[in-house]
């Protein structure tokens, strides 16, 4: 799309502009500045800041304007190196005005875009009688960034940089609007990534690098670019002499001082600091996300959701459709399976099974005595599972050896508890067990859903379940899979740290998608029939 009005104008049109150009665009829409619409600039300081309240306003309204769309601002108009963008990552299959051209001027931008022009489909000119608005705006007042609005050679900037949002395109373009050789962006890993919410579900930090640097080089490839991993607060500010300027956010610009002091002792040249303001989330639908567009939040609304893509099993038959759910002590597994059992699901508890695998006369039970000895009988002829409990969890090998008795009984018992509840009806059949990927039970599931939750939230409610002490329940929870190795099988993850209202909604995201996905693979099957 580009912007052809006068600068002045375009903030006060821009939710009709967006909401049309949306209309005609599935994936990517590219925003540039056209010469046209830099009549009557203010001197450069002004400039800055004008362009910087158009680029604020355009990734701001889009995510309500342009939902799911990847808007990108192009930097050529704004940094004004080129009349017209350079060729762009993805490829242009339209090429729209936001306003109503004719004579010279429309022959002008004609030649302008020729390039673009050349495998569009059309051109489609968004701005009519409905849409115009003589208002202008006024340049923002910005007594906080009045000292750091020029040009610089060398800027840098710093985050997480995951579930790339509009606060995140706000960060890079203001950064990029004031650089004019090289930006340095540190994507925070490691350490720093600990206390933020569902780090599990964190792109691995060169994906993120990766995806940084594509959107960069898009939207600005005049610039250098050092995109590096840091796993400490400052990352390269700490050392780098080669560095003007640092734009951070609203939250961290504390951060600038901190970097100041460091860079004094080092010897190295101060900071020049750029605030920008946080943005409202203007997607947001429950209270436990938070207010600001945030990727905490686009992560909390990945629950739910497919996150690795569904391979057949075909070891199995199709139907009825199993669900294998796990998760650590206290991740609240087992009130998931109960809020799907409501929905409709049969529900298999691998607990009870647990417990009937160590009953009297079965196979278990006598392997049990040959191998760990007839004093772990109590008087009542079953299975002591205190004393054999002592006699195992102190020592691996053993434990192992136990494992390898009691979980094939348990699949056996799980499997025959499958079948029957799909005899009674069931299309969906949720397998509830702590243990189904150290058992290796996923084979005979379609999907891996997972149940996660802060380490410290699981401890807690372990001690006041339980009650256990804090060490025993570290201990607990350290004994087992790490969240992280289990979402990274997982298909679906759900967590239920937050209200249960919340957790429901999860759910309910789930058990739509999957019926969809059962009645789509049927009726592919009767397609092929």
């Amino acid at each position: 799309m580009i912007l052809t009005q006068p600068v002045r104008k375009i903030v006060p049109s821009l939710p009709k502009v967006l909401k049309a150009a949306s209309q005609h665009v599935t994936k990517t829409l590219y925003i540039h500045l056209d010469p046209l619409a830099k009549s009557r600039l203010p001197e450069m300081k002004q400039c800055l800041a004008l362009y910087s309240h158009i680029i604020t306003n355009i990734y701001s309204s889009s995510p309500s304007q342009c939902q799911g769309l990847d808007v990108r601002i192009l930097m050529a108009g704004f940094k004004g190196y080129s009349e017209v963008p350079c060729k762009t990552h993805f490829r242009v299959d339209l090429v729209m005005f936001d306003q109503a051209r004719s004579g010279h001027e429309l022959v002008d931008l004609e030649k302008r875009y020729n390039f673009f022009l050349t495998d569009s489909r059309s051109q489609v000119f968004l701005f009519d009688q409905t849409c115009q608005n003589d208002e202008e705006v006024q340049i923002p007042q910005d007594p906080t960034n009045e000292k750091a609005n020029q040009i610089y050679s060398s800027v840098v900037i710093g985050g997480t940089f995951d579930c790339i949002h509009g606060g995140h395109k706000i960060l890079l373009s203001e950064a990029l609007l004031r650089c004019r050789d090289r930006l340095t962006c540190g994507v925070a890993d490691g350490p720093l990534l600990k206390n933020k919410t569902l780090a599990e579900l964190i792109e691995p930090c060169d994906k993120r690098i990766s995806n940084v640097r594509e959107l960069a080089v898009d939207i600005d490839p005049t610039v250098s670019y050092n995109i590096v991993q840091i796993t400490d607060p400052m990352g390269p500010t700490r050392w780098d002499p080669n560095m003007d300027m640092i734009v951070v956010s609203e939250e961290t610009k504390r951060g600038i001082i901190s970097i100041n002091e460091a860079r004094r002792e080092a010897g190295l040249k101060l900071l020049d600091g750029y605030v920008i303001g946080l943005v409202n989330d203007q997607l947001r639908e429950y209270e436990e996300e938070e207010m600001k567009v945030s990727a905490s939040s686009q992560r909390m609304r990945l629950l739910g959701t497919v996150l690795k893509p569904i391979i057949p099993n075909p070891n199995i038959a199709s139907h009825p459709h199993i669900i294998g759910l796990t998760g650590g002590s206290a991740s609240g597994k087992s009130s998931v399976a109960k809020r799907f059992a409501k929905l409709g699901a049969g529900v298999v508890d691998c607990d009870i099974l647990g417990h009937k695998a160590y009953k009297k006369d079965t196979n278990c039970y006598i392997k049990l005595i040959e191998t760990f000895g007839s004093d772990i009988v109590d008087i009542d002829g079953e299975i002591n599972r205190k004393v054999l409990g002592t006699k195992v969890f102190a020592e691996r090998e053993a434990l192992q050896t136990l494992n390898n008795i009691v979980w094939p009984e348990i699949g056996l018992l799980a499997k025959k508890c499958i079948n029957d509840l799909a005899a009674e009806g069931f299309r969906v059949i949720i397998l509830d067990a702590a243990v189904l990927l150290d058992a290796e039970w996923e084979e005979f599931c379609h999907q891996v859903w997972v149940c996660i939750i802060k380490r410290q939230e699981a401890i807690q409610r372990i001690v006041e379940r339980d009650g256990k002490s804090q060490e025993e329940a570290e201990r607990r929870i350290d004994s087992q899979m790490s969240n992280a190795d289990r979402v990274a099988r997982a298909n679906v993850v759900f967590c239920t740290q937050w209200s249960g209202d919340y957790t429901q909604q999860q759910v309910e995201k789930a058990w739509a998608t999957l019926n969809n996905y059962i009645d789509n693979a049927a009726n592919g099957y009767k397609a092929q029939l």
